[in-house]
C-alpha cells in the first residue's frame, strides 16, 4: 500500500524538493545539449505513432521489441506520451533519473542503516558525461538499481510476499532498462544474500528468477545479447587501456562536461566534502547494519570493470567509461554522517553544493539554447511532414559544452513530422525498430558506423539524390552538384536543401 502523501514527514517533502531541484536541467530549455536525446525522442515518436498514417512509419519500419534490451525506456516513454506528448515524456524520464536517483539512494541508505542525508551527495554527480551523451536507458537504470538493492536488503530481513513481488518487478524492469546497472545489482544481490542461512536460500533467491531467465534468453537468443556477452572478454580491438593511460582518463569520464572550469570546481568541492565527512565523523559510532559490509563489493567491482573492460565492442561504445561515475555513486553508502552540529553543518554543505551544481548546469543549458542552437525550428518548419530527410551535421560541437551536442539534432524532424531520418540506428540489433525489407536507404542495409560523424564522406549522387527528399544541414560545408538538390531555405546555423525534380531513382532501396 502506498503511503498517504498527506501523512509524509517533513523530511520526505524535503527530499522531494531536492529531487525537483536536481531535475531542473531536464526541463529548463527546449533543446538541451544532450547528444542522444533527439534519438530517444524520435524513437518514442515512431513507437507511439507507428500506426498513424500521418507519420508514415508503417510504410518504412517494423517494430523489433523482442531484440532490444532497452525496451522499458521506450515503452514507458510511449505510454507517458499519451498524456504529455513525446518530448515531455522523455523530459519526465530524464527527471526520473535526476530526481529519482536522489530518492532511490535515500532508500538504500536507510535500508543499510546509513544516514539518509548522504543522498544529497549524489546531486553533483548526476550531471555527468553519460548524461550529456544522452545514454538515457542506462541512466534510468541507476535509480532502479538503487531501489532494487534497497528492496533486496529489506526482503532478506523480512521476506514478505509483497516485497518479493516488488523485487521481482524491479529486477525485471532493471534488466530491460540496461544490462550494466542490472549487472551491478546482481553483484550486490549476491554479495548481501543470506548465505549463512541455507534454509532461506530458495525463498530469498526466488524473486530474481524471472530476471535471470530474461537475461539468459537475451544473452543466448539475440544478436545484441551475443555481442554484449563478447564484451566481457575484450579483444585487442576493444581498446582496453593500460593502467597508466586509464588513470589520467578517470576525470574525463566523470563530470568533465563544460568548456569552462565550473564543472572541475564542483568536483573539487565534492571531494572536499568527502574528506570533511571522514574527518568530522571520526570517533562516532557506526550505526550501519552488518549487511553494509559486503556492499563494499559494488564500488570495488566498478573499479575492476573500469580497468579490465574495453572502451567499445562492435557498435557498443562507452563500456568501461561508464564505471567511474558508477563507482562514485555506489561508494556513497560507505560514508558516515557526523553527529550533532557537525552533521548539520555537513548537511548544509552537501545541499549547497547540490544547488550550485544544478544551477550551474541550468545556466549552461540556457546559454546553449540562446547562443548556439540557432533556428532549428525554422528549418523543420520548411520541410513537409512524412518525408525522407538526411541530416548532415558539419558543425557538431559547442563552445559551451563538451562532446558533440548537435550530432543527432536531425532526429527532431522525425519526432515532430515523422518520415525517415538519417542518421538512425534502425537496422542495428539493439534498436526497437528496423527498416522493412526493401526499404533501406542507399546503399541498402543499416547505415555504416560513424555515418553521422563523417558528413563529408556522404555521396550526394549515390546516397542522397536517389532516395532523400530533403537534406537538413548544420554548417556551411554542403555543396550539392547540379541536378541533385537546391537550397530551399537558410537561417541561423541551419539550411534546408530540396531534391530537384527528376533526380530520384525509382525502386532504390
Amino acid at each position: 500500500m502506498v503511503a498517504n502523501p498527506l501523512r509524509w514527514k517533513g523530511t520526505t517533502w524535503f527530499y522531494l524538493a531536492v529531487a525537483v531541484l536536481a531535475s531542473a536541467p531536464a526541463w529548463i530549455v527546449k533543446y538541451p545539449p544532450i547528444e542522444d536525446l533527439p534519438f530517444h525522442i524520435a524513437a518514442t515518436r515512431v513507437i507511439r505513432s507507428y500506426s498513424d498514417p500521418a507519420y508514415g512509419f508503417q510504410e518504412h519500419f517494423k517494430l523489433t521489441f523482442g531484440r532490444t534490451q532497452y525496451v522499458v525506456y521506450y515503452l514507458i516513454a510511449s505510454a507517458l506520451s499519451l498524456v504529455f506528448g513525446v518530448v515531455k515524456a522523455n523530459i519526465v524520464l530524464m527527471s526520473v533519473y535526476l530526481g529519482g536517483t536522489v530518492l532511490a539512494l535515500r532508500e538504500l541508505l536507510r535500508a543499510l542503516g546509513r544516514d539518509e542525508r548522504l543522498c544529497l551527495l549524489v546531486v553533483p554527480l548526476l550531471y555527468n558525461v553519460m548524461f550529456f551523451f544522452g545514454l538515457l536507458p542506462f541512466l534510468l537504470g541507476i535509480p532502479t538499481m538503487f531501489f532494487a538493492l534497497a528492496t533486496s536488503v529489506r526482503y532478506f530481513e523480512n521476506p514478505e510476499p509483497k516485497r518479493g513481488l516488488l523485487l521481482a518487478v524491479l529486477a525485471s524492469l532493471l534488466f530491460y532498462s540496461h544490462v550494466f546497472p542490472f549487472g551491478i545489482f546482481g553483484l550486490g544481490f549476491a554479495a548481501m544474500f543470506p548465505w549463512t542461512r541455507p534454509r532461506r536460500w530458495i525463498g530469498a533467491g526466488l524473486p530474481v528468477v524471472p530476471a535471470l531467465l530474461l537475461l539468459m534468453r537475451w544473452t543466448l537468443g539475440t544478436d545484441a545479447g551475443k555481442l554484449s556477452r563478447g564484451a566481457l572478454t575484450p579483444s585487442a580491438e576493444d581498446g582496453v587501456q593500460p593502467i597508466n593511460q586509464a588513470l589520467p582518463g578517470v576525470f574525463q569520464w566523470l563530470t568533465d562536461i563544460f568548456h569552462d572550469v565550473s564543472d572541475e570546481r564542483v568536483l573539487v568541492y565534492f571531494f572536499v566534502l568527502i574528506v570533511l565527512l571522514l574527518g568530522l565523523s571520526a570517533g562516532d559510532r557506526d550505526r550501519a547494519k552488518p549487511v553494509a559490509i559486503p556492499y563494499v563489493l559494488l564500488p570495488l567491482a566498478c573499479i575492476f570493470f573500469y580497468f579490465t573492460l574495453g572502451q567499445g565492442h562492435g557498435y557498443i561504445w562507452l563500456i568501461s567509461q561508464r564505471f567511474p561515475i558508477l563507482f562514485l555513486m555506489t561508494a556513497i553508502p560507505l560514508l558516515r554522517m557526523p553527529e550533532g552540529l557537525r552533521g548539520q553543518a555537513a548537511t548544509l554543505g552537501m545541499l549547497a553544493l547540490g544547488i550550485q551544481a544544478s544551477v550551474n548546469t541550468c545556466q549552461h543549458f540556457i546559454r546553449f539554447q540562446l547562443e548556439e542552437v540557432g533556428d532549428l525550428d525554422g528549418a523543420i518548419a520548411e520541410i513537409p511532414a512524412n518525408k525522407k530527410v538526411a541530416a548532415l551535421i558539419f558543425d557538431k560541437s559547442s563552445s559551451i559544452v563538451n562532446f558533440a551536442p548537435f550530432l543527432h539534432f536531425g532526429s527532431y524532424y522525425q519526432a515532430e513530422k515523422g518520415g525517415v531520418i538519417q542518421f538512425t540506428y534502425a537496422g542495428y540489433a539493439h534498436w526497437p525498430f528496423d527498416f522493412r525489407e526493401g526499404k533501406y536507404p542507399p546503399p541498402g542495409g543499416a547505415a555504416r558506423p560513424r555515418w553521422e560523424w563523417t558528413p563529408e564522406q556522404v555521396s550526394v549522387k549515390n546516397e542522397l539524390a536517389p532516395y532523400y527528399d530533403y537534406v537538413l544541414v548544420r554548417g556551411n560545408n554542403f555543396a550539392a552538384p547540379p541536378g541533385t538538390f537546391r537550397q530551399k531555405w537558410r537561417g541561423d546555423r541551419w539550411s534546408v536543401w530540396e531534391r530537384d525534380a527528376g533526380t530520384r531513382v525509382e525502386g532504390a532501396n
